[in-house]
């Protein structure tokens, strides 16, 4: 198995903001090529870089191509009804006490996938 990065739905509170927000990346950047972070919004100044997105393969059959957007740390926000994270968070059936899994499957390819709480855990 490859390099992998755990983010714990600990709370009702973290369960809204996956679902209706975004998931924060800030405890597992560093797991993702620091070219992936692109500008905030398209006001901003373009990166001192070329910004290179990753592709995330989910456990729900679909995959999706972006960044991470700067300073939010997020990956770029879609609508909920087109293939990313908002769509996968609120398909997946997230609860408190699952945990959101990064799998890294290539130096931009990456596997989402869910673990759920253990029952009586």
């Amino acid at each position: 198995m490859g390099d992998v990065r755990r983010i714990p739905i600990r709370t009702r509170e973290d369960l809204w903001t996956f679902t209706e927000r975004n998931v924060p990346l800030w405890d597992i950047l560093d797991f993702f090529p620091p070219d992936s972070v692109g500008p905030r919004g398209p006001k901003d100044a373009p990166r001192p870089y070329e910004v290179k997105p990753v592709t995330i393969e989910t456990d729900l059959g679909f995959a999706f191509e972006t960044d991470i957007q700067f300073g939010a740390w997020i990956f770029r926000p879609r609508s909920p009804k087109q293939p990313g994270m908002m769509k996968w968070c609120r398909e997946r059936g997230l609860e408190p006490g699952d945990t959101i899994v990064f799998e890294r499957l290539g130096e931009r390819r990456y596997r989402l996938a869910l673990e759920k709480a253990v029952a009586g855990a």
